[in-house]
């Protein structure tokens, strides 16, 4: 057998940098030198950059300062336009369509940016759940021709801007509609379907004001046939379904109309109600039952018109109050719409 020599040992492995700069060679230690020139570059440029904003307005209120120059648009037509924003959200088909009645313009912060050419506009605004934790939305309104420039809320844009606009929390005007008052109590229409979620409900909010103010308003209700009521009719059919709207609609006339709405709202699963149940809460309620089927006998062209005097107002949805013909709500805002129309009831 071959006996290995004492003498071999395993080699030795030695590496040596290539240069002082280890292993990096001229072009390799320059690039990283301008690399280092570049992000210094940076960071000076961004401490020195300013982005001047000058704010125009003060407690919610839009007011010129000295220091806004050459804007072809004041803060108050700024403020106006913002406003017919915030209302044209109420057309979206989604529970953003309550920004215009959650949002606080009391508080409205306008404020132009000189370098962009633009006005950026802020509002507080509260979710019904929890008001006392409030949020802020925000856009930018371009001072060119008072256009939408974005939106910083997660892209939420409304479909269109009209001439509607929210005049006080919770308030939006109706544009070109006047009042229908005139010296009479304060009118207040009630557009509700009764299957939509929180319609019930609505009504006696309703009643509750009606109480709260007496003879100083008058809220009629207006029943609407929406695709709640279209969803029920399918598996009950149109006339089971139509027999609870006109039971509100004729209802209203009688006696203990406030009863029969919390008696109907105590009754109310969220679902179809029969009509022997209706009339059962009727009868309980004290009505003039000839007088009531005798109405609700002849009833069906007026809530067909009710229909046309939604479409009139623009009313989109359920439950959506117009107070004093001129001014659009909702059940939740109805009594703040009250009193914007009429202080002195409040």
């Amino acid at each position: 057998m071959t006996r290995l020599s004492k003498n071999i040992s395993e080699p030795s492995i030695l590496v040596k940098p290539v240069s002082r700069f280890g292993g990096l060679d001229n072009i390799h230690i320059a690039l990283m030198i301008l690399v280092v020139i570049l992000i210094l570059l940076l960071v000076v440029m961004s401490y020195n950059t300013k982005i001047t904003v000058i704010n125009a307005t003060t407690n919610g209120t839009a007011a010129m300062t000295p220091a806004i120059t050459n804007t072809i648009h004041n803060a108050s037509q700024v403020r106006l336009y913002a406003e017919r924003v915030l209302a044209g959200f109420s057309d979206l088909n989604s529970s953003i369509s309550l920004l215009p009645f959650i949002s606080n313009v009391s508080d409205m912060n306008i404020s132009y940016v000189p370098s962009l050419k633009e006005w950026y506009v802020t509002f507080p605004y509260a979710l019904p759940a929890n008001k006392s934790k409030s949020y802020l939305y925000s856009f930018m309104v371009r001072d060119s021709n008072l256009s939408l420039a974005g939106v910083f809320s997660q892209g939420i844009t409304p479909p269109s801007v009209g001439q509607d606009y929210v005049i006080s929390p919770g308030v939006i005007k109706i544009a070109h509609q006047t009042s229908c008052s005139f010296g009479k109590p304060l009118q207040v229409y009630w557009f509700v379907d009764p299957y939509a979620p929180g319609g019930i409900p609505s009504l006696v909010t309703a009643e509750n004001l009606q109480n709260r103010f007496g003879g100083r308003i008058n809220i009629t209700i207006k029943p609407l046939f929406t695709q709640y009521s279209s969803a029920v009719a399918n598996t009950y059919g149109l006339n089971n379904t139509l027999a609870l709207e006109k039971y509100l609609l004729c209802g209203e006339n009688q006696k203990n109309f406030s009863g029969f709405i919390h008696s109907v709202n105590a009754s109310y699963s969220g679902t179809y109600m029969p009509a022997y149940i209706i009339k059962g809460i009727a009868e309980q309620s004290g009505f003039n039952m000839p007088s009531l089927a005798s109405c609700i006998s002849s009833s069906q062209e007026v809530i067909n018109n009710q229909v046309v005097v939604a479409k009139y107002y623009n009313i989109t949805s359920s439950s959506s109050v117009v107070t004093d013909c001129q001014y659009l709500s909702i059940p939740e805002t109805a009594q703040q719409a009250i009193c914007y129309a009429n202080s002195t009831l409040c």
